[in-house]
This record gives C-alpha cells, sequence and structure tokens, in this order.
C-alpha cells in the first residue's frame, strides 16, 4: 500500500502545503491565506489547516499523472506535519492549539515551530543551522547528535527579529526620520520612504505608523523592499542597515554554533524574503560566518517540503 504524506508551512502571511508520495516525489502544491492563531484564532487557524489539506489532496489528484482509478483520500494520508509559526513561544497558547487540533484532523499529525521544517527543508534534513529572515528572524540549529536549539526571534515589541523585515523596516523609518529633522543628511532614502509611505507631510508618519497602522508589524515589514531599490541607487544608509543584518543574523549562527557544541566546519543556509537581497546581504554574511568557521550554502528545499521531510521522519521514512 502507498504511503502519502503531507507538508504544512504555516507563516504569517501564507500556508503552503505539499503533498508527497513515500519517495519524496510532489504530487500537489496549495497556497492559502495565514494560519497564524494570533491572527485567525485557534478555531480559525485549524480550519485553514483542515481546509488546505482537503485543497491540496483535491490538486494530488487533478493533476496529470494521478492515479483515476485509485484517487487519494485525506485518510490515506500516513502523517501531516504542520509548522505553526509562534508554536512553543508560548506554553498555553499551544496546548490550547494543539487541542483545536486533536479535535479537527482526522489523520495523524505533528505540529512544531515553522523554523523546525524551514531548518529541514534548507538543509535536506541534515545537521546543520538555517536563518530565517522574513517578517521576523530565528535561528535553528540540530547537530549531528540530533540536539537542537533555537536563537533569536525574542518578540518584535522587545526590539528582537534582527535582521528581519520588521526590523529593516523600523531602520529605514528611524532614519528618514533623522533626515527629516537634519541630523543626517538626505538621501534617495527621505524620498522613497515618503512615497512608500504615501504621505505628502513628514509629520504624517506618525498618524500613520502609529495610530492608522497601529503599528502593525507585518506593514513596517512591508517598508523592507525599498531597501533594496536603495541599494541600487548606492544610498550610504540602505548599506549601513544591510550590512547590520548580515552581522546579526552571523551573531545568532556563531551564538548557536557554540551552544549546540558543532565540532568541524558547519553549514548555515537561510530562507525567508530578506534573503532576496542578495550580494549586498550574503556577501558580508558569508565573511562573518567564514570567519567563525562556518560556510554558507542556498537552501536545498523550500519550508514546505521541508516539513513533509518531517512528517516522512516521524513516520519512520526517513533518519
Amino acid at each position: 500500500m502507498k504511503r502519502y504524506y503531507i507538508g504544512v508551512d504555516g507563516g504569517g502571511t501564507k500556508t503552503k502545503f505539499l503533498l508527497c508520495g513515500e519517495d519524496g516525489s510532489v504530487l500537489g502544491t496549495h497556497v492559502t491565506g495565514t494560519s497564524h492563531y494570533l491572527q485567525c484564532g485557534y478555531e480559525g487557524a485549524a480550519g485553514v489547516i483542515l481546509d488546505g489539506l482537503h485543497e491540496v489532496v483535491k490538486k494530488a489528484n487533478g493533476n496529470a499523472g494521478a492515479d483515476a482509478d485509485c484517487p487519494i483520500a485525506l485518510t490515506d494520508i500516513s502523517r501531516v506535519f504542520i509548522g505553526c509559526a509562534g508554536y512553543g513561544d508560548v506554553q498555553a497558547d499551544t496546548a490550547r492549539l494543539d487541542q483545536v487540533l486533536k479535535t479537527v484532523m482526522p489523520v495523524p499529525f505533528d505540529a512544531g515551530n515553522d523554523c523546525e521544517n524551514a531548518h529541514a527543508g534548507a538543509l535536506a534534513g541534515k545537521p546543520g543551522i538555517n536563518l530565517i529572515a522574513g517578517t521576523g528572524s530565528m535561528g535553528y540549529g540540530v547537530n549531528a547528535r540530533g540536539e537542537s536549539a533555537r536563537c533569536g526571534g525574542w518578540h518584535h515589541a522587545l526590539g528582537s527579529d534582527e535582521g528581519g523585515g520588521y526590523w529593516i523596516g523600523w531602520r529605514l523609518i528611524k532614519e528618514f526620520m533623522r533626515q527629516s529633522d537634519g541630523r543626517d543628511a538626505k538621501t534617495a532614502l527621505y524620498e522613497q520612504v515618503k512615497e512608500a509611505l504615501g504621505i505628502v507631510r513628514d509629520d504624517q508618519l506618525i498618524s500613520l505608523v502609529v495610530e492608522k497602522w497601529g503599528l502593525d508589524r507585518t506593514k513596517i515589514a512591508s517598508l523592507a523592499p525599498v531597501c533594496s531599490a536603495l541599494l541600487e541607487e548606492n544610498d550610504p544608509y540602505a548599506d549601513i542597515i544591510v550590512r547590520d543584518a548580515a552581522k546579526e543574523l552571523s551573531d545568532i549562527a556563531a551564538a548557536l554554533k557554540v551552544r549546540l557544541r558543532f565540532e568541524g566546519e558547519v553549514t548555515v543556509s537561510g530562507t525567508g524574503s530578506i534573503f532576496r537581497i542578495g550580494e549586498p546581504l550574503l556577501g558580508p554574511l558569508t565573511e562573518r560566518l567564514r570567519e567563525s568557521g562556518m560556510i554558507y550554502a542556498p537552501p536545498v528545499y523550500e519550508p514546505d517540503y521541508g516539513a513533509a521531510l518531517l512528517a516522512m521522519k516521524k513516520d519512520g521514512i526517513r533518519g
């Protein structure tokens, strides 16, 4: 009897589902909105996940090459791994989310923080460190002995998420304020941030970000792509921000290397939208990692495939 697995990568912006066979072949994928319980509630998160499971099975059955005479049913799925943003951060929240998921899931499943499946995908299940830099930031490492640890991601309200989109967005806003005041000379950053915010007068920044946005983390993080555009114009402050981001991320990796007592050269990978900045970030990051006995490698797989790998591992298919 064929065995099938589903990986779920549940983030703050979207949730990705991937169904594969026990040989690792991808049979279907599906993408929908966020399943973060802080944004859609516990029952809402469970509903998004359950609906997504049905949809990815339906898409797998509709793909070319599917066995029309023996379609896959959701109950045919051997195991699911659900990577949840924020999972494990607050013990009471995690317990409640687990309980809600148990009431709706029709198949065996495991849940964990989305840093776990991001690591499994980026490093193809092998030991090493994965740096996550999307809206927030965090590092997750697993050594050859199977020991794991997290670093960073202490919560954006506490000034953490260093090197992530929220952190970069705030750095851009702070530099805009300095240039508006005349504390720093105006560069391209001043006009581009103002345009991205859609404000006419500089003092409208406060009412927009504090009152209208409510200091919303994702809205502030949405400014991060401005940094990439500024790098193309050789803006000196954008360069400083990105180099500082590389330092913060390398510090996370260096701490994990010590905590997990890695032996020999350590492979470090990175997932998340911030890595799309490319060479201006990866150049200084790679150099800093090299100085600490680590080597940067692009991710092998995406986090949704990493979740499927973990589902197989939990079922004894892969070590």
